[in-house]
C-alpha cells in the first residue's frame, strides 16, 4: 500500500525547486582579527544576497550573516526537510566550502560532548528532532487508537576531502580512482 500525495502536499512551495542553496558568513577567527584582516563580504538588507567588495553581488535562497545562531539555521534549513522526511520524502544537506570556512561548526558533528546546546549544529539538532517527531507520530496514532506507524531511518555521514570519500560511520576509505 503506497502513500499518494497531491503536489499541494509536497513539503516544498509550488514556486520552489528541489535544490536550495544557503550561504553562511562566519565570523572572523581570532587569527584573522589579530591580523587586522578586512571583512569584504556583507549581507544585502532584505535580500538573500551577499556583496563581495563593491561590485560583486550573488543571490541565494538563504543568506545568514555572522550573527546567525545555530537554532535559526536549523529551523530555516533542516527542520522543513525533516518534516518532509516524516511524510516520506528524502532529504540531503550538504556543507561545501574551503577548509576553515565553518562547515563543521554549522553542521555540528555532535562528537563534542562539551558543546553547549546553543552551539549544537544541524546534525545533533536534526537527529534529536527526527526521533522526537517519530515518537510524537507514534503517540498520536496510539492516542487516536489508530495503527501505530513504523519508521525506518537510514542516514549517511560522508566527508569528501582531497578526492577521498570517507563514510564517517565506517572506518574504510574509498577513493574515486579505486575503480577506474
Amino acid at each position: 500500500m503506497g502513500i499518494q500525495r497531491s503536489s499541494a502536499e509536497s513539503p516544498m512551495d509550488a514556486d520552489s525547486t528541489s535544490v536550495r542553496v544557503a550561504v553562511r558568513i562566519r565570523p572572523q577567527s581570532a587569527k584573522e582579527k589579530a591580523g587586522m584582516n578586512h571583512i569584504c563580504t556583507t549581507v544585502a538588507s532584505n535580500e538573500p544576497q551577499i556583496v563581495i567588495g563593491k561590485d560583486a553581488t550573488f543571490t541565494y535562497d538563504h543568506v545568514f550573516n555572522m550573527n546567525a545562531c545555530q537554532d535559526h539555521i536549523f529551523q530555516t534549513l533542516a527542520k522543513p526537510l525533516i518534516d518532509g522526511c516524516m511524510d516520506g520524502y528524502n532529504a540531503t544537506i550538504i556543507a561545501y566550502g574551503q577548509t576553515g570556512s565553518g562547515k563543521t561548526y554549522t553542521m555540528g558533528t555532535g562528537f563534542d560532548f562539551n558543546c553547549s546546546h546553543t552551539d549544537a549544529g544541524i546534525i545533533p539538532r536534526a537527529v534529536q528532532y527526527l526521533f522526537t517527531s517519530v515518537s510524537k507520530r507514534r503517540a498520536e496514532a496510539a492516542a487516536k487508537q489508530q495503527p501505530v506507524p513504523e519508521f525506518k531511518v537510514v542516514a549517511q555521514f560522508l566527508e569528501l576531502y582531497n578526492e577521498e570519500l570517507v563514510d564517517l560511520l565506517d572506518s574504510e576509505k574509498v577513493s574515486f580512482y579505486d575503480n577506474v
